[in-house]
């Protein structure tokens, strides 16, 4: 079985506030359950708005992450990071604190 996002999660990666672009006016928020440097689970209260590509901010990021959803519940989103390379996301580690 392949290994997935959420097989391997970074320390202090957990359970940290973001927000979907769904379009240039419309934001909704989630809590990014887990994250590693490949991809996220993201939580949130209708997961049914959200589209296939989106972008993904947080506090605790150095920049926008732009994803694709490869798994989703009515609650949840499994994402992976669309990125040509996986080194340097900043997804890893903490800034001001917050995991990231």
């Amino acid at each position: 079985m392949p290994a997935r996002a959420w097989d391997a999660v970074e320390l202090d990666a957990q359970n940290v506030f973001g927000f979907i672009a769904i379009d240039e006016h419309t934001h909704k928020g989630c809590v990014i359950q887990e994250a590693t440097d490949l991809g996220a689970r993201l939580v949130m209260i209708d997961a049914g708005a959200v589209p296939g590509d989106f972008v993904l901010y947080s506090y605790s990021f150095d920049t926008a992450l732009p994803c694709k959803a490869i798994a989703r519940t009515d609650e949840m989103i499994d994402a992976w990071f669309n990125c040509d390379h996986v080194d340097g996301l900043p997804v890893l580690g903490l800034r001001n604190g917050y995991a990231a």
